[in-house]
């Protein structure tokens, strides 16, 4: 017997339930209102509902990707809101920027030549893409493993140059050669300004697009789901398009009242301060669930700590418990403690053993390279450099076939013998067979505590498989390493 009527409940992509009711009976909105454990309304309030429903779906739809939120991380509304509140603030900061561009180039100015402006063009083209190619070269590696800190770098680079562009015009009463022939003034002060100006900007492109696109792999990258990178793209593109437009058509009513060069320099000021903090909170509400040479030393530091946990239990931190705690300017070498908040130490992954063996004696190079015959690294304590360095300078180099808990092994490594050096209050130029001691010891620990670090790091919700330690590829890695005793 066929069914004269049904109601079919049915789930989108975002987990909302819905239900259809499929043919004709007198009581199919009893059904669905039973269905649905909703009371029966009057057909024009539910009308209204309905539409006000459709109108908030389709524009979810438009700016948000497909499946939210369930398709992208938990962090990546926070992060969006702070973005488009710094990407407005950079669009009207940009028209102040672009007037003071072109009163640079000689706009409104009688004596300056379209051939001027255009050969000033030219230069400012040149510095941009010289500036694009060294860039790429010195930073492309960094960018990754280093996301939140290029992020809110590249502001701080792109602020520099609207600050340039916009202050460019007052350069040319500036005059200093009467007192300091040597240095430039006026016009070429300003030229100078400019092409500096332009430089930043690319390299603020560069370093932003790269940190950027791991920012976007991260969000499309939820614990138990996988989004669409290319549609996060796309979605991102649309709604900054929208909140660029906005603060473009905003900028033009306010503008043309800031005249004066005190106007210009206080809404310079609240725009860019503005834009630094909104960039700021976005970097900090990131949630990394990989690990980097800072994130690492947080959660070893603190688990290693005995007086962090009750009962003797260990104390294991949670992707958002690490990104409270991280430094989003800092130095990606620097071995830090994190209970005690202190740089205890400097560690240069991927060197190799031809460089060591300039910063360690000969005997020291010989003697690692054989305890650490079975690992995929060579750790070496280099001799400082300067007098009344209190703190040790590590170099690891690798071997071939080495992956990425390698990388997570030596910098731990490092980590543990920095942590020992400090406790031990060690002088500048410890004797070699303390170095040695520490090494072996800290080594015994790394061995007797990494897996056990690892299970709880999976526990606490890390992604264990991903590491970012190193900073793109080690220069050489050591294929067979030959050690001779002496006779």
């Amino acid at each position: 017997m066929t069914a004269s009527s049904s109601v079919v409940a049915e789930k989108d992509e975002t987990g909302r339930i819905f239900y259809t009711a499929v043919g004709h009976s007198i009581d199919i909105s009893a059904k669905i209102a039973r269905t649905t454990n909703i009371k029966a309304s009057p057909q024009t309030r539910l009308y209204n509902a309905k539409s006000f429903q459709a109108l908030g779906h389709s524009i979810l739809a438009i700016f948000l990707p497909a499946g939210y939120p369930n398709t992208v991380t938990p962090d990546y509304l926070h992060y969006q809101m702070y973005n488009d509140v710094q990407e407005f603030c950079s669009s009207v900061s940009g028209l102040l920027a672009s007037r003071g561009a072109l009163e640079g180039f000689g706009v409104g100015d009688a004596s300056a030549s379209a051939t001027q402006a255009l050969l000033l063009s030219v230069l400012k083209d040149v510095c941009s893409r010289f500036t694009t190619i060294i860039g790429a070269y010195y930073f492309g590696t960094s960018l990754y493993p280093e996301t939140k800190t290029f992020r809110f770098l590249a502001d701080v680079i792109n602020d520099t140059s609207i600050v340039l562009d916009t202050i460019s015009p007052y350069f040319t009463s500036i005059s200093l050669s009467a007192s300091s022939p040597y240095i430039p003034s006026g016009s070429t002060l300003q030229i100078i300004a400019l092409c500096m100006s332009g430089a930043m900007r690319s390299l603020c492109n560069l370093v932003a697009g790269g940190s950027k696109a791991a920012l976007t792999d991260h969000f499309a990258s939820p614990v138990n789901s996988k989004g669409d990178v290319g549609e996060l793209n796309a979605k991102n593109a649309s709604r900054s398009t929208v909140v660029a437009l906005t603060g473009v058509l905003l900028g033009t009513l306010i503008v043309p009242y800031i005249t004066t060069r005190t106007s210009t320099y206080t809404a310079l000021f609240l725009l860019v301060f503005g834009h630094l903090l909104a960039n700021y909170l976005a970097v900090r509400s990131v949630v990394l669930r990989s690990f980097n040479r800072q994130r690492s030393s947080i959660l070893w530091s603190t688990i290693r700590n005995p007086k962090a946990g009750a009962n003797g239990r260990p104390v294991v931190l949670t992707p958002r418990d690490v990104s409270n705690r991280e430094i989003i300017l800092d130095i990606p070498s620097r071995i830090r403690d994190a209970v005690a908040n202190r740089v205890i130490g400097d560690c240069s992954l991927g060197v190799s053993v031809q460089y060591a063996t300039t910063r360690c004696n000969t005997s020291h190079v010989l003697k690692m390279l054989q305890h650490f015959h079975e690992e995929s690294y060579v750790l070496f304590v280099a001799e400082p450099r300067s007098w009344g360095r209190c703190r040790p300078c590590i170099l690891v180099s690798f071997k071939e076939g080495y992956g990425s808990l390698d990388q997570l092994r030596a910098w731990l490594h490092a980590l543990e013998i920095a942590a020992m050096w400090s406790s031990q209050h060690m002088r500048p130029s410890p004797n070699p067979s303390e170095i040695e001691d520490m090494i072996l010891s800290s080594h015994e620990t790394l061995r007797k505590e990494f897996y056990r670090f690892m299970g709880y790091m999976k526990e606490a919700g890390w992604n264990i498989e991903e590491g970012a330690m190193m900073m793109g590829s080690p220069g050489s890695v050591i294929m067979s390493p030959e050690t001779k005793k002496d006779a």
